[in-house]
C-alpha cells in the first residue's frame, strides 16, 4: 500500500512539474505575441492536469490563463465559456476567494472588450464584495480596482478611471514592481490621461510601462498598444515621422500576435491618421480600410465602427470627394448615436458631419449640429469629475468644436451667438473655482481637513528631500525617485480637493455659472470701456470689439495660431534685446478697430493663445505705443471679469492698509546646494537690494502700512494676511511650466530648511497653496517679480499661474510681469505706480502714468555705492512687463 502511494505521489508531482513547464512556455509565448503557441500550451497543460486532478483549483488557473489568450486573439464567446467555467470551479471549491476575484477580473476583460457595461458593472461589484474581507493593497485588488477604472471610462467618468489606475499603480508598485500587471497599469494610466489632455503625464506612465515590457515582453500586444498611444502623442505634438516609426512597430507586433484582433485595427487607424497628415491619401484610405474589415469581422471594442468611418469620412474630404465623406460621416453619427450617446464619440462625429455641411454651403444645419456637438461636449466635461484644472485640460483639447461653431455663426451673420459661444469656451474651469470659494470654506470635514494638511506637510518635506539629493553621488536615481513621489501627492491631494467639494452640501446644490451673452456682457462693460477679444484658431484670428454703447464689432485676422506665435516671439525678442518694436502687430492686432479705440477711454483686453504673452502697451503706432493712447487692463473673459467685479469692494478712494513683502533671505548655502524643491534646483537665489528700497518708499505712501522685509517676509505671514486692502511683494518669482501649481513667490527661505524633519514652510508662496488655503479682500494685489504674470497656457482657459491664484484669493486687480524685471527700474516703476494710486487715480491709469514717465524722462536712480545717475528707461522691457488684471476702478 505504501509503494503504491508513493508512486502516486511520484506522478502528480511529476504531473504538477510537467504541467508547471507547459505553462511557463506558453507564458513565454503569449508575452512574445505568439498567441496561437500560447493557446496551445495552455491547452496540453489543460489536458494533462485535468487527466490528473478533475476540476480542480489549479485546473481553474489554467483556464484563466487559456481563456485570457482567446480573449487577446478577439474570440469573445469562447473566452467567456473558459472563464464562466473557471468561475464556477473556484467558486464551488474556494467561494469568496482571491481566485474567485480572478475569475472575475477575467469576466470583466472580456465585457469590457464587447462594450458591455452591465456585465462588467456586475462582476466589478462581486469582486469588490469580496475584496473588502481581505487586505487594501493585494494584488487581486489591484485588478478589481483595474477593473473599476475600466467601467468608469466606459461611462466617460475620466478623472474616476484615472483616480482608480493610480490607486491599482501604487499596489502594484509596492507588491509586483517591474511586472507586466504594473506595465499594463501604466499603459492604461498613460492612454487616460492622454484623453484628458495631459500629454507630459501620459508620455512619462507610457514610457515606463514600455521600459518594463521591453524587459519582459518586448513583442506582446500590451506593448504594441503603448507603442500606438506614444505614436499618437507624438502625431499630436508634429513629430509625423516619429509618429510613423512608433505606429509601424506597434502594427508589426499586433500582426504577428494576433492578426485579425483589435490590436490590428488600433494600429491601422493610427498609422491611417498619420499617412493622411503626411498627405499620402491613397495610403491613408488603404489603412483605414483594413480596418473596417478587421473590425466588421468581430465585436471587440477598440475603435469602433463609429471612429473608423469618420477616419475614412477624413481621407475622402481630403481628396475632395465631398459626398462619399458626407456619407461616411452621416454613418458615423449614426452609430456614435447608437452606441455612445451624450459622450464625446458623439461630440466629435457631429463636428466632423457639421464642418462639411459649412463647407458645402450649408451653414444653418451646420449650426445646428456643431450647436449640438458643443452642448455634447459640455455634457461630457461636467461628468469628469476630478478637479478643475484637470476638466479645462479636457476641453482645451477640444476647443477646436468651439472654434468650428464660432465660424459658422459668423458666417450666418450671426455675431451675438458667436460672442457667446467664446465666452462659452473661455476660463469655464475658473470661473466654477470662482463660484465654489465661498462655498467650499468654513464646510470642511475634520478629517478631510486632516488629511489637506498632512499632503501639505509632506509635500514641503519630500521638496526640501529633493534639495538635500541634488549634488550627491546617487542623485539622478534618487531624484526621479522623489519626483515620482511629489506626483504621487500631488494626485492625492487632488482627490482630498475633489472629496471636499462631494462633502460640501452647498456646493453640491451650487449650479454652474453661465456664460453671459452679448446683452449682458454689454452691461459689464463701463461706459468707455472697449473690450477687444480675440479667439485664436489654426487660420485666423477673430476678433470681436464690444463696447456699452455701440455694442459689437467682429473682425477677422489673416493671423493663424502658429504664424501669430512666431510673430509675438520676435516682437518679445527685439523688446528682450532692447531694440525699437515695428509697428506690424499694431496694425494686424489694434488697426482694424483703430477707431474705436481713439473713441474709447480705456481698453479692456481678452487674449488668447500667444497673445497671454503680448505686452499690448508696447506696440508702435506712428513712433507712439499704445499705452501712450489710452490705459489697458486685462482679463480672461467678460463672464469672469464680471465675476470678479460684482463682488469688489466698495469707495477705491479709500485704499485702506498696505501690507508689504521685500528683501527676502536665502540662505548662504542656498545656491551650493542647488535649491529648494521640484524645479528650483537652477533657480537664481541672488539677493535683491532694490526690493528693500521699493518697499520703504512705496509703505510711505501709505499711513500705517504694514512692512515686512528680510527675516520677516516669511511665507507663514504672507498666508495669514486678511483685511490688507493692497497687497504688496516685492521677490523674486518663480514659474513651474512642467507643474504650473508650483509656480511661486520666494520668500524668505529658513535656515533650518538644511536639516530634515523640520515642519515649517519652505519659504515658497506657491500657486497650489494660494489656491487652498489663502483667503484675501484685497482691492489689489501687486506681483513686483519675475513673470509672474506667466504660467502654463492652456487653450480656452489662459494662463494658470499665480495671477489666476490670488484672483481666486479674493484680490480683484492684480498687478503682475510677463518676464524678468530689472530690479533697479522696476523698484522705481513700483514706487510712482503708488504714488498715483494713493493719489486717486484709477489702477489702469495709475499704471499707465507711471509708464508714461519712464518712457518721456530720464530715470533719476542712485547705485549700491551711493552715486546718483540718470539713466533712459523709456524701451519697453524697463516697463511694458507689467500689466494689471481684473478691475480697472
Amino acid at each position: 500500500m505504501t509503494g503504491l502511494v508513493l508512486i502516486a505521489l511520484l506522478f502528480l508531482s511529476d504531473v504538477k512539474t510537467q504541467v508547471t513547464e507547459l505553462e511557463a512556455q506558453a507564458e513565454s509565448w503569449q508575452y512574445a505575441g505568439q498567441l496561437a503557441k500560447a493557446e496551445a500550451g495552455y491547452r496540453s497543460a489543460l489536458e494533462i492536469g485535468q487527466t490528473a486532478w478533475g476540476e480542480s483549483l489549479r485546473v481553474a488557473g489554467t483556464l484563466a490563463r487559456l481563456g485570457n489568450v482567446v480573449r487577446l486573439q478577439s474570440r469573445l464567446d469562447e473566452a467567456e465559456q473558459i472563464q464562466e467555467r473557471a468561475l464556477k470551479i473556484r467558486e464551488r471549491l474556494a467561494p469568496d476567494s482571491l481566485e474567485v476575484t480572478d475569475s472575475l477580473h477575467q469576466l470583466v476583460l472580456v465585457a469590457w472588450e464587447r462594450k458591455d457595461m452591465e456585465a462588467m458593472a456586475m462582476y466589478s461589484r462581486r469582486a469588490m464584495a469580496i475584496q473588502e474581507r481581505f487586505p487594501p493593497d493585494t494584488l487581486a485588488m489591484a485588478d478589481t480596482l483595474n477593473d473599476v477604472a475600466l467601467l468608469a471610462s466606459e461611462q466617460g467618468r475620466y478623472a474616476e478611471t484615472e483616480a482608480l489606475f493610480r490607486r491599482a499603480v501604487t499596489i502594484l508598485e509596492k507588491r509586483s514592481p517591474n511586472s507586466i500587471q504594473l506595465a499594463t497599469a501604466l499603459g492604461r494610466l498613460g492612454l487616460v490621461t492622454r484623453v484628458l489632455g495631459e500629454a507630459e503625464a501620459a508620455e512619462e506612465h507610457l514610457q515606463r510601462a514600455l521600459a518594463i515590457r521591453n524587459k519582459l515582453a518586448p513583442a506582446s500586444l500590451g506593448t504594441a498598444s503603448i507603442l500606438t498611444n506614444l505614436g499618437g502623442l507624438a502625431s499630436e505634438r508634429g513629430d509625423l515621422e516619429k509618429a510613423a516609426q512608433l505606429l509601424q512597430q506597434s502594427l508589426e507586433i499586433s500582426e504577428k500576435a494576433a492578426p485579425k484582433g483589435s490590436a490590428v485595427m488600433t494600429s491601422l487607424n493610427s498609422l491611417g491618421i498619420v499617412e493622411r497628415l503626411r498627405g499620402n491619401l491613397d495610403k491613408a484610405w488603404e489603412l483605414h480600410q483594413r480596418a473596417l474589415k478587421i473590425r466588421e469581422q468581430h465585436s471587440g471594442r477598440y475603435d469602433d465602427v463609429s471612429n473608423v468611418l469618420g477616419l475614412l469620412g477624413n481621407v475622402a474630404e481630403a481628396r475632395g470627394d465631398l459626398k462619399a465623406a458626407l456619407e461616411l460621416y452621416q454613418s458615423s453619427l449614426a452609430s456614435a448615436e447608437r452606441l455612445t450617446p451624450g459622450e464625446l464619440e458623439e461630440a466629435l462625429a457631429l463636428q466632423q458631419l457639421g464642418r462639411l455641411h459649412h463647407r458645402m454651403g450649408r451653414s444653418d444645419l451646420a449650426a445646428q449640429l456643431l450647436a449640438r456637438a458643443v452642448d455634447t461636449l459640455e455634457s461630457q466635461t461636467g461628468r469628469l469629475g476630478g478637479t478643475r484644472d484637470l476638466q479645462a485640460a479636457f476641453r482645451a483639447r477640444h476647443e477646436e468644436i468651439y472654434l468650428d461653431a464660432i465660424d459658422v455663426e459668423l458666417a450666418r451673420g450671426h455675431a451675438p451667438e458667436a460672442f457667446h459661444l467664446l465666452e462659452r469656451s473661455r476660463a469655464r474651469s475658473f470661473l466654477t473655482l470662482l463660484a465654489e470659494r465661498d462655498l467650499a470654506f468654513g464646510e470642511l470635514p475634520e478629517a478631510l481637513e486632516r488629511s489637506r494638511r498632512d499632503i501639505a506637510a509632506r509635500y514641503d518635506q519630500k521638496a526640501r528631500e529633493l534639495t538635500l539629493q541634488t549634488g550627491t553621488a546617487d542623485g539622478e536615481e534618487a531624484t526621479a525617485a522623489l519626483q515620482h513621489e511629489l506626483d504621487s501627492l500631488r494626485q492625492e491631494r487632488n482627490e482630498v480637493a475633489e472629496k471636499i467639494r462631494t462633502a460640501s452640501p452647498r456646493l453640491a446644490a451650487l449650479r454652474e455659472p453661465q456664460p453671459l451673452t452679448l446683452e449682458a456682457a454689454r452691461k459689464v462693460l463701463d461706459p468707455g470701456t472697449l473690450a477687444l477679444s480675440y479667439s485664436v484658431g489654426k487660420d485666423k484670428t477673430v476678433l470681436f470689439a464690444v463696447t456699452r454703447e455701440g455694442g459689437l464689432q467682429v473682425k477677422i485676422l489673416a493671423l493663424g495660431e502658429e504664424r501669430l506665435r512666431r510673430e509675438v516671439e520676435s516682437f518679445l525678442e527685439r523688446v528682450r534685446s532692447q531694440q525699437a518694436p515695428t509697428n506690424d502687430l499694431y496694425s494686424k492686432l489694434i488697426g482694424p478697430v483703430a477707431d474705436l479705440v481713439q473713441r474709447s477711454e480705456r481698453v479692456l483686453i481678452l487674449p488668447d493663445g500667444p497673445l497671454h504673452r503680448l505686452p499690448f502697451g508696447a506696440l508702435v503706432h506712428d513712433g507712439r505705443f499704445l499705452i501712450e493712447e489710452k490705459p489697458l487692463h486685462t482679463a480672461l473673459s467678460l463672464t469672469v471679469y464680471g465675476t470678479l467685479r460684482s463682488s469688489s469692494p466698495g469707495d477705491p478712494q479709500k485704499l485702506g492698509k498696505l501690507v508689504a513683502f521685500g528683501d527676502p533671505r536665502f540662505p548662504k548655502d542656498m545656491q551650493a546646494k542647488g535649491g529648494l524643491g521640484p524645479g528650483l534646483r537652477s533657480f537664481d537665489w541672488s539677493s535683491l537690494p532694490y526690493s528693500r528700497r521699493e518697499v520703504e518708499q512705496i509703505a510711505g505712501v501709505y499711513p500705517g502700512a504694514l512692512v515686512y522685509l528680510g527675516e520677516e517676509a516669511t511665507e507663514e505671514r504672507a498666508k495669514s494676511i486678511h483685511g490688507a486692502r493692497i497687497l504688496h511683494f516685492a521677490t523674486h518669482g518663480y514659474t513651474d511650466d512642467r507643474t504650473p501649481l508650483d509656480s511661486a513667490l520666494v520668500l524668505t527661505i529658513p535656515e533650518e530648511l538644511a536639516n530634515r524633519g523640520i515642519t515649517r514652510d519652505n519659504g515658497l508662496l506657491q500657486v497650489w497653496e494660494i489656491f487652498e488655503g489663502v483667503r484675501i479682500d484685497a482691492d489689489l494685489v501687486v506681483l513686483s517679480a519675475c513673470e509672474s504674470a506667466l504660467g502654463r497656457e492652456l487653450s480656452g482657459e489662459g494662463m494658470i499661474g499665480l495671477t489666476r491664484a490670488f484672483q481666486y484669493a479674493g484680490a480683484h486687480s492684480v498687478a503682475a510681469s510677463l518676464w524678468s524685471v530689472a530690479d533697479q527700474v522696476t523698484a522705481e516703476l513700483m514706487t510712482r505706480f503708488h504714488r498715483h494710486l494713493a493719489a486717486g487715480l484709477p489702477k489702469d491709469q495709475a499704471l499707465r502714468a507711471a509708464q508714461l514717465e519712464l518712457i518721456r524722462e530720464p530715470l533719476g536712480i542712485t547705485t549700491a555705492n551711493g552715486q546718483a545717475l540718470e539713466m533712459d528707461a523709456s524701451a519697453p522691457f524697463y516697463w511694458a512687463a507689467f500689466q494689471l488684471f481684473g478691475d480697472w476702478r
